[in-house]
């Protein structure tokens, strides 16, 4: 079963901070389960060594936190995202919630919760432009849904890996997940991360994951 809005909240508040006001009374359940998922890249984050500043201008730490509850763009609001600094390298990460990136055929595409290189988020930021898809590090699309997502949502985030690049893209929801589903994307390379809630085992099977990929782009210099 899907986890409640309280659920959520509190899994939220107790990974990064306090919610605004606002954010808090607004916030779907499905807003805050994109809010849980961040937390998990943010962790992954940490677990590949990186330090972890929670911002809503860049340069310092957001005390309330306040999130797209639409899809929108990169260089729009000041919306709190995550920057993340590695030693041992100038490089830099961002991960957003609901911003767009552009896949393959130049078309933008939502992700849910985005971790992109920081140079490309700066490029976005000045150009306003949306993020590219080869600098895209990983893609999480999520579906809070009480019973496992059906055929049509897979034939469409099948759709998306390829936009995006397949090995970048991971598909999370907290239910189980169908016979039907679970055999038309084993043979892919993205991964499915059924039964995910907080501090749930398949969370922690995603921040792995997530933290392999990150390792992987620090690695690639």
């Amino acid at each position: 079963m899907a986890l409640t809005r309280r659920e959520l909240t509190d899994a939220v508040e107790r990974a990064i901070g306090a919610l605004a006001p606002v954010y808090r009374g607004a916030a779907a359940e499905s807003d805050l389960y994109e809010a849980a998922l961040l937390t998990i890249a943010v962790q992954a984050s940490e677990a590949a060594g990186g330090t972890c500043l929670i911002t809503n201008d860049g340069r310092t730490q957001s005390s309330l936190l306040t999130f797209r509850r639409s899809p929108g763009n990169l260089w729009l609001g000041d919306f709190t995202h995550v920057v993340v600094n590695f030693p041992d390298t100038p490089r830099r990460l961002e991960i957003h919630l609901g911003v767009y990136v552009v896949g393959g055929s130049k078309v933008p595409h939502e992700c849910d919760v985005a971790v992109i290189d920081q140079e490309e988020a700066e490029r976005s930021r000045q150009g306003l432009v949306h993020p590219r898809r080869p600098k895209l590090v990983a893609s999480i699309e999520a579906k809070h849904y009480a019973a496992s997502p059906g055929i049509g949502i897979g034939r469409a985030f099948i759709g998306l890996s390829a936009e995006l690049g397949q090995a970048k893209c991971t598909l999370a929801f907290p239910a189980r997940r169908s016979s039907s589903v679970a055999a038309l994307l084993a043979a892919r390379p993205s991964e499915c991360f059924d039964e995910l809630v907080p501090n749930g085992p398949a969370a922690q099977r995603l921040r792995s994951h997530l933290d392999q990929r990150i390792r992987n782009w620090i690695a690639r210099g």
